[in-house]
């Protein structure tokens, strides 16, 4: 069965959310909380997924909070490719008042793996390579063990002839840099471009900036520069992965490059209309396209 893409979350969360207004420092009695698979690349493959796109899913989750991750992500209609492991998957918490702007998170770094199961990831991945048409990773590693993951997959893909994007930061995505191979595609914002050296190796590289305009360099120059349309914000997390999942149905839907960047912009930007996180569904993204602004550098 072939699938479009292929996203790997090596570093998921299952998050308890209270969508709603509470006073910090007091007793909050609330009517119910939600319980959320989120993480960068869980939130690129349920966006791909209400796009009608068939999406696998991979990356750890064990324990209790990995099963329940995982029983959120097929109910989404994606495809549970998960790697278990001992240790159990991370849990946070988000409070989102709809009056603030930044909601309250509180979430843990990671959780441990070992390297025989980066290795199981791994082998999870190159087992999925003839059936999809785009790889995408996204999001932080969960330990200090898997930091050269990302090279590793990207090494994979390039030998298996099969497109790969990644979205990360830190000392993992610092070692895919500095790597053999690049990757095909890149979102970073503006601090993580300044903190890492090696992106003028990127093919595509998308360096956001909030509510500012993003850069688009291609094979080390700058070519485009895009503005997203004028809103007030509700709650901006999340609006990167839906950018990154706009490009990605852009480019499988085959749509213009121009186009594909409109639609990635106004993406980010329906996202940031709602006090929820990457739960935007393809109708509320093309009322926004006419405010999105491109400049050609």
């Amino acid at each position: 069965m072939l699938f479009d893409a292929l996203v790997i979350n090596a570093n998921p969360l299952l998050n308890l959310v209270h969508p709603g207004p509470y006073t910090p420092g007091a007793v909050n009695r609330v009517a119910a909380l939600a319980m959320v698979a989120e993480g960068k690349g869980v939130n690129v493959a349920r966006v791909l997924a209400r796009h009608g796109h068939r999406v696998a899913l991979t990356g750890f989750a064990g324990g209790h909070s990995g099963a329940w991750l995982r029983e959120l992500v097929r109910a989404e209609g994606v495809h549970d490719a998960f790697v278990e492991t001992l240790a159990p998957l991370r849990v946070g918490f988000m409070a989102s008042d709809p009056q603030d702007e930044h909601p309250t998170t509180v979430f843990p770094g990671g959780f441990e793996v070992t390297q025989a199961e980066c290795q199981a990831l791994l082998n999870r991945v190159e087992s999925w390579l003839d059936s999809v048409r785009l790889v995408i990773a996204s999001g932080s590693v969960p330990a200090p063990v898997a930091d050269g993951l990302y090279a590793d997959l990207l090494a994979l893909c390039e030998r298996r002839g099969v497109r790969c994007w990644l979205d990360a930061y830190g000392p993992a995505m610092g070692r895919a840099l500095a790597g053999p191979v690049a990757p095909g595609l890149s979102k970073p914002n503006r601090q993580e471009w300044a903190q890492s050296p090696g992106w003028e190796r990127v093919e595509e590289l998308h360096i956001t900036d909030g509510a500012a305009a993003i850069e688009i360099v291609e094979s080390g120059r700058a070519r485009w520069r895009v503005w997203p349309p004028a809103l007030r914000q509700v709650n901006p997390v999340g609006s990167g992965d839906c950018y990154l999942a706009g490009l990605a149905h852009g480019w499988l839907a085959g749509l213009s490059w121009e186009a594909r960047l409109r639609y990635a912009v106004a993406a980010g930007a329906a996202n940031a209309l709602r006090p929820d996180v990457a739960m935007i569904a393809p109708e509320e993204i093309p009322p926004l396209l006419d405010g999105v602004r491109l400049e050609r550098l």
